[in-house]
């Protein structure tokens, strides 16, 4: 192996053992760990990057925000290289918790030094800060400030104690199943103590992004009934698994969480023997009518070809449905289908059309 070899081998295996790092917008499953609380005017300070001993990707803050009052807060890049990003969650985690709060607000700054970011809250509160990297490869030294908000005396959400939790979720059943291009509504059931005063905001995640998730009410002031619903609609190509539903309910520094898992079924496409395309005799110069039946989940796409079943070369246009009418034919011709769904797809058997000559052709007059 030449020395450039050698050193580029190195370099590879340094690339895969150095840990992956997310995006600038936290992921479901990244820890908040908050660093203090922030005071109104005063920057703290942080470090964060690859660089940073371990490998930093967030630094998390604290404050409270009151209903109407604007709020200010601006990242700057002290030292290294850093292109800094800021986002605020409503509530506090409890310690060791995921960044699952709902996101109120964040910047996407993917190539200057500082960015700012302002909003004025309909809730009275705490908030969770974050200041990341953009792709949280880069290493430096940061300040952020804080205005419009006031400090608390310390971060994290109160753990309730042996007498029960003060907030609780509870979906409506721990289980549901569903296909493609359906939806589903998930009734909750939201339990809040009389110690309860602030208005409960509720958040949901874990599915993939082709997946519409709404949640009606979100917001449920404490006078309510206390009661909301999960509507998930799943998109034609929403990949067939287990998914678990995170959620989550924030008043206040009170936060609770639960969950119910999702499994999206679906079913390889079969065609059964008496379903296939089948082959037929027609008159020259006229057209042929081919069908075929799937089964399995669906929805299905289609995809008719000329040839031998396989033979993908020849792609019909327009034959793009569960029937198919070819052109006038002149020679015996062999055609054949594909049905796809979100989990496989399957091939019919090939059909043939024989055209039968006309009589002029197989009787000339003498």
């Amino acid at each position: 192996m030449t020395n450039r070899g050698l050193v580029l081998g190195v370099l590879f295996l340094l690339a895969l053992a150095r840990p992956a790092m997310a995006t600038h917008i936290p992921g479901p499953t990244e820890v908040i760990s908050y660093t203090s609380s922030l005071k109104p005017g005063v920057a703290a300070t942080g470090t964060m990057g690859w660089g940073s001993t371990p490998p930093k990707g967030y630094t998390w803050y604290c404050f409270d925000v009151t209903s109407g009052a604007a709020v200010t807060l601006s990242v700057k890049k002290n030292s290294g290289d850093l292109k800094p990003n800021l986002g605020v969650m409503r509530g506090l985690a409890e310690t060791g918790g995921l960044a699952t709060l709902p996101i109120v607000k964040n910047t996407d700054n993917p190539d200057l030094d500082s960015t700012s970011l302002s909003f004025t809250p309909d809730f009275t509160g705490p908030v969770t800060l974050w200041v990341s990297t953009f792709l949280e490869e880069k290493n430096g030294t940061f300040s952020v400030t804080m205005t419009g908000g006031t400090a608390r005396a310390s971060c994290g959400a109160v753990v309730s104690g042996p007498s029960g939790p003060s907030l609780a979720i509870v979906p409506d059943a721990p289980f549901y199943a569903m296909g493609n291009l359906q939806t589903l509504r998930v009734p909750l059931q939201v339990y809040a103590a009389s110690t309860i005063t602030s208005d409960i905001a509720i958040n949901a995640g874990g599915l993939p992004d082709d997946v519409q998730l709404s949640i009606t009410p979100s917001v449920l002031p404490v006078t309510s009934n206390l009661k909301s619903a999960i509507t998930i609609s799943t998109s034609a190509r929403t990949f067939p698994a287990t998914y678990v539903v995170y959620l989550i309910a924030t008043s206040g520094d009170q936060t609770a969480s639960n969950s119910f898992v999702l499994d999206v079924i679906c079913d390889p496409p079969i065609i059964l023997g008496i379903d296939q395309p089948k082959g037929s005799t027609v008159s020259l110069g006229r057209p042929a009518n081919l069908s075929v039946k799937a089964g399995g989940s669906g929805p299905f796409s289609y995809q008719w070809f000329t040839g031998s079943t396989g033979l993908v070369n020849f792609p019909l246009a327009g034959g793009t449905s569960a029937t198919f009418t070819t052109s006038g034919l002149n020679d015996t011709s062999s055609y054949w289908v594909r049905v796809t769904n979100p989990c496989g797809s399957v091939n019919s058997q090939t059909a043939t059309i024989t055209v039968s000559p006309s009589k002029s052709a197989t009787n000339p007059r003498r």
